[in-house]
């Protein structure tokens, strides 16, 4: 089980003041590693833009086929529904999920293929959500780096979330970076842990070591939401 390096509350004391993020007038797209990713780091954001019928594109890069091991027939439809069902909570329907089949835990070595697929799917009026190039998993630094090389072919917008920072990393390693958060209401809150809850793969498992026990759900719980300006 991974203990968190930094406790909550201070990352809590650290974040909650910061500027207000505004994702602007356009269409998004969030680029999701691993079905959950876009839940856990963007799901009140995602929904807050549905509510208002604002177009949301999400890009599910790899099926999370081996969260727990290459020896897991089934688990790839199992997380594909998964987050197709949590998709739905959040408000984004089946033809605004674009999946592309990388081999999880297998994205780095097909980085510049993946900067060539996002390419094809985004365009210059997309703000584009991404994991940050420092993110603590390799599938998410390579996922970071590819929507870095894509964006700027196509002159989109690029915004980094954090998922794995918040458990293996400390405030002073995101000094200097422009953070912004998006505030979370009560109702946003209850629509993303909804969609998190369809994860059930991620949250319970029979060895009793899940992907994501309740330490690491914390951040989740937030408030708030932390982009960055790439």
């Amino acid at each position: 089980m991974i203990t968190p390096i930094v406790e909550e509350s201070r990352w809590i004391s650290t974040l909650q003041s910061l500027p207000l993020f505004d994702p602007g007038p356009g269409p998004v797209a969030v680029i999701s590693p691993h079905p959950d990713d876009e839940t856990l780091a963007t799901g009140g954001l995602i929904a807050a833009l549905r509510l208002r019928a604002a177009p949301v594109l999400v890009i599910a890069v790899t099926d999370g086929e081996n969260a727990y091991g290459q020896d897991n027939p089934g688990l790839r439809e199992t997380r594909r529904s998964e987050q197709a069902a949590a998709l739905r909570e959040l408000g984004v329907s089946g033809r605004n999920l674009v999946r592309l089949g990388i081999t999880d835990s297998g994205v780095a070595p097909q980085r510049e293929r993946l900067v060539e697929l996002l390419a094809s799917y985004i365009s210059s009026d997309y703000h584009v959500l991404a994991p940050w190039t420092g993110d603590f998993h390799p599938d998410h630094e390579a996922c970071g780096w590819a929507a870095e090389e894509a964006t700027k072919q196509i002159g989109a917008r690029l915004s980094w979330y954090f998922f794995w920072t918040w458990h293996r990393g400390t405030p002073s390693l995101l000094e200097g970076m422009r953070l912004a958060n998006f505030p979370l209401n009560e109702r946003l809150r209850e629509i993303k842990w909804n969609a998190l809850a369809q994860h059930r793969s991620q949250l319970e498992h029979p060895s009793g070591q899940p992907i994501l026990p309740d330490n690491l759900l914390a951040p989740a719980r937030r408030k708030f939401e932390v982009f960055a300006a790439s």
